[in-house]
Order: structure tokens, then sequence, then C-alpha cells
């Protein structure tokens, strides 16, 4: 027969020790858990930088959900620019490329969240920009790029990253069926525009550099030939459209005096016609 052992029950002074070191433990760990969240949700990431090549995208493969700065360099020898979609789930980067390669200009289930506009070769663009959680693509539009250069995949991840601060803006470009219209003028120096779309139609902005002697008229041939030829002007960036017409996106840039071309490229539904044959365009001068 098994011995008998009796243990003594704890005195209350221990039980009532017992407990409150475990709520001391438990405490320290909560504050432990809350102090790492709170460093991740306050820590200040860098730019989400993008450059382009002739051969592709170089970018990170990951990024924090929120307001994100975006810097885009072209590094190639052609004008680029950079598209961020959001992919539909079950949709993979080479489905959307495929369909692209069929003919489609918005494969279906597939969400465009802006991005740099057409950039010129050494010219860099900064833009504000937000990001929902889920598997994206980098992709060039212009000049077929979407058909022969790869693009590049990556994750906007929910990490509880703080929202990039956007710069306070100088003025607002609205961009409406069919014109641009700015709040004030622009001027020689860094600027920031905010940029609105009312619509009620997707739009987007190029911003152009007229070259010496050179037209709007010259600008407007030069891209209905797919930006083939000698270039009238320097492609110093902007921002792409939208799915979400009510998205604001920032664009940071230092003016140069010189003629520059706002410019929409925006297919017409259901024509050949672009924003920009239907009036989308607006020169302004920025004097020295």
């Amino acid at each position: 027969m098994a011995d008998l052992v009796l243990v003594r029950p704890l005195e209350l002074g221990t039980l009532v020790q017992v407990d409150a070191i475990c709520r001391a433990i438990l405490s320290v760990a909560c504050l432990v858990t809350v102090g790492c969240h709170a460093k991740v949700a306050d820590k200040t990431l860098p730019p989400f930088r993008i450059i382009a090549t002739d051969a592709g995208f170089e970018a990170p493969d990951r990024v924090a959900a929120g307001l994100r700065h975006v810097l885009f360099e072209n590094h190639g020898s052609e004008i680029h620019e950079s598209m961020l979609v959001k992919l539909p789930k079950g949709i993979s980067a080479e489905n959307y490329v495929a369909a692209v390669k069929k003919g489609s200009l918005f494969p279906e289930g597939a969400l465009d969240y802006s991005g740099p506009g057409l950039t010129s070769p050494g010219e860099t663009a900064e833009m504000w920009l937000g990001v929902d959680p889920g598997q994206y693509i980098l992709i060039c539009w212009n000049s077929g790029h979407a058909k022969t250069t790869p693009v590049h995949p990556f994750t906007v991840e929910e990490v509880g990253a703080k929202d990039d601060r956007a710069p306070k803006e100088d003025l607002v470009l609205k961009l409406f069926d069919y014109r641009f219209e700015l709040s004030g003028d622009l001027h020689k120096g860094v600027q920031v525009i905010r940029i609105e779309t009312p619509g009620p139609s997707m739009h987007e902005v190029d911003i152009y550099r007229l070259h010496g002697g050179k037209t709007t008229a010259d600008l407007n041939s030069w891209r209905k030939q797919q930006g083939h030829g000698p270039a009238p002007a320097e492609a110093l960036g902007g921002a792409l459209d939208s799915h979400d017409v009510h998205r604001v996106v920032w664009l940071r840039k230092n003016f140069t005096p010189g003629h520059y071309v706002l410019h929409c490229e925006m297919p017409v539904t259901n024509t050949e016609l672009t924003h920009a044959d239907v009036g989308m365009v607006r020169e302004i001068e920025i004097k020295e």
C-alpha cells in the first residue's frame, strides 16, 4: 500500500503573495507587449524607393500599409513610369501580364493605386500616396513596356507602422472632365501640389517641361506616336490614375523657369481618343 503524503494547504498570506506575484508578472508582460507594438507604430520608415531601368524595376518586396512616401528614379535610357496595381485574390502577376498582352488596359478585378507618372532618364519624381494591405505589382505602361518589361511584385503589409506625413501643399490641382484647375500659380522653386480628382472620370497628370522652340502641339503629336523619336520635352513625373477618384496624392517638385504642359492620356471610353485629345492639356509658364 502506497504511503500517504500530506500536503499542507497554503496559508492565506502566502496565497495573497502568490497572487500579487502573478499579477505583477502579467502586468510586466502586458507592458512589454504594448511597448513593442507602440515601438512598431511609432517607427519612422524610409521612403518606398523605386528605381526604373530598361530591364524592369528595383524596389522593396514589402512595404507597410498606409500613407507612404515614394521616391521614383529613372536610371534607364527611356521614359518610364510606375503604376501601383493591387491584384485581386487568386490572380498572380503572371495572370495580370497575360491579360495585358491580350489587350486589356484594366485587367478584371485589379485596382490602380496611382503612382509616379512619366519620367525622363536621370529625373526623379517624389510623391505621397496611400496603399492598403494586399498583393501588388509595379508596372510601366509607357510605349508598350507593360507587355515587354517585367513587372515587380510586392506585398503591402499591415504592420502597425504610422503613416508618412505628407508635406503641406502650396496649391491644389484638380482633375476634372476634361480640364486641369489650379488653386494658384506655379512659380520657380520647390513646391508641393495636392492632387484631387473631382472627376467624375478617372484622370492622371503628367508634367512636361518643353525644350526650347518646341510647342504643346509638338508634344501632343509625339505622344500620339507613343513617344517615338526625339522628345520635344522632359517628362518630370506626375500622378497616374486611381480606381478610387476620391483618393488624394501629393507631388513635390523643384520647378525651374520654362514652359510646362500638364497632360492627361487616359483613354476615352469606347474610342481611340485620349483625354488630351478632347482638351485635357494645360500650358503654364514659370518665370525667372
